[in-house]
C-alpha cells in the first residue's frame, strides 16, 4: 500500500515538472504565515515564471526563538483553476531557541538545555497550494512543510503545516 502510494505521488510530481509553466501574474509578495513551527512572516520572489525563492522568519511556534528559512519552490497549475497552483521545492534553515522552551518537559534534554540557548540548523521540503486572487493583490496558500533539524541534543523530525496571506506586487 506504501509503494502504492510512493508511486502515485512521484507520477503526479514528474506530470507537474512536464507541465511547468505559470498563470503568475505577481512577481513578488510579502504576508504572514500562521501556524506550525514556522510561523511569521513570508516572502516570496518570482525570479522566473514557474521558479521562486521564498524567505520566512519564524518564531518557532511558542518555541521563544527564531528560524530564517529558505526555500527554492517550483510553481505548476492546479486542477485548471485560474490562478491555482501546486508549488514544491526545498531548501534549508537556520534558528535560535532556548532550551526550555524547545523541548517539552518530558524530553531527557529538558534538564540539561534548560538555561541553555540552542543553535539549530537543518533542511527543508515544502508542498503546497497557493491562489492569486485576480480582483485584489492578494494570495492564499496552504502547504506542508516537513524539516529535519539538529542541534547538540541530536537529530529531530517535524511536520510543519501552515496558512500563508501574502500581498503581491
Amino acid at each position: 500500500m506504501r509503494n502504492k502510494h510512493l508511486i502515485f505521488g512521484l507520477g503526479i510530481l514528474l506530470l507537474s515538472f512536464a507541465h511547468l509553466q505559470s498563470a503568475q501574474a505577481q512577481k513578488a509578495g510579502i504576508g504572514l504565515r500562521v501556524g506550525g513551527y514556522s510561523a511569521g512572516i513570508s516572502g516570496k520572489y518570482f525570479f522566473r515564471d514557474a521558479v521562486a525563492f521564498e524567505g520566512i522568519l519564524g518564531t518557532g511556534l511558542g518555541r521563544r526563538g527564531f528560524q530564517l528559512t529558505g526555500l527554492f519552490e517550483l510553481h505548476a497549475p492546479a486542477f485548471a483553476v485560474p490562478g491555482l497552483q501546486w508549488f514544491y521545492g526545498g531548501g534549508a534553515h537556520v534558528g535560535a531557541f532556548r532550551g526550555r522552551y524547545y523541548f517539552k518537559p518530558s524530553n531527557k534534554h529538558y534538564v540539561e538545555s534548560y538555561d541553555r540557548n540552542l543553535a539549530t540548523v537543518g533542511i527543508d521540503g515544502i508542498v503546497g497550494l497557493e491562489y492569486q486572487i485576480t480582483e485584489i493583490p492578494i494570495s492564499l496558500g496552504v502547504d506542508f512543510k516537513p524539516f529535519i533539524e539538529t542541534n547538540r541534543a541530536g537529530l529531530f523530525l517535524y511536520g510543519d503545516g501552515a496558512l500563508t496571506v501574502r500581498y503581491t506586487f
